[in-house]
């Protein structure tokens, strides 16, 4: 029956079961004082009283005890559950935070938008620039033609070579060479000689 108790109730039936074992005592007491036979059967009496309290004690003990350990199950059932509900609130996010995570989104997509039309608008306005020309380069400057060299006309014959003529002016005194001939003579082929074809014999002793 004390098992099932609460621990104000089982605190409460303790200190009464104790008052009324002093009460005993001291009705007892004034018993045995005034018969020897009231006395033995007071004594056996409170035996009894004192075996049921004991027994009464310790059934509150029992029960005591039952409720600590009661007591320090809810405590880890409840720690238990704290824990459990704050890895839960680090898991999920709320349907706020979900719809704050949204709005942020579509910001951003906003804010590209505009900067991809605002590119776009820079490139048109560009492409309507006119190009600038490019600079003109200035013409390279002509060549001043040679001084127009001093020397002898000589008409190509029958059996001419371009060495033999050159051999029979230096032989003459004229100091030319084959380049200095050929330079006088663009175009002319020293080993295709036509009849009749004037040959220019530069002589450079002559200013």
């Amino acid at each position: 029956m004390l098992a099932g108790m609460k621990p104000s109730a089982l605190l409460r039936a303790t200190l009464l079961l104790g008052w009324l074992a002093v009460l005993s005592g001291l009705c007892a007491a004034r018993t045995w004082a005034q018969n020897p036979a009231a006395e033995a059967a007071a004594r056996q009496a409170e035996e009894e009283r004192y075996l049921r309290l004991n027994a009464a004690i310790e059934d509150l003990q029992a029960s005591f005890a039952a409720l600590q350990r009661r007591v320090a199950a809810l405590r880890d059932e409840l720690q238990a559950a704290r824990e459990e509900q704050a890895a839960a609130a680090r898991t999920y996010v709320t349907r706020a935070e979900l719809q704050d995570v949204i709005e942020r989104l579509r910001e951003l997509d906003r804010k590209r938008e505009e900067d991809r039309k605002l590119i776009l608008d820079e490139i048109r306005k560009l492409a309507q620039v006119p190009l600038p020309e490019p600079p003109k380069r200035a013409a390279p400057p002509e060549p001043m033609p040679p001084p127009a060299a001093k020397g002898y006309k000589y008409l190509i014959k029958q059996g001419d070579t371009l060495d033999a003529i050159i051999a029979a002016y230096r032989n003459n005194g004229v100091k030319v060479g084959l380049d200095q001939v050929l330079q006088a003579n663009p175009g002319i082929k020293p080993t295709a000689l036509q009849i009749g074809q004037e040959v220019f014999i530069p002589d450079p002793a002559l200013k």
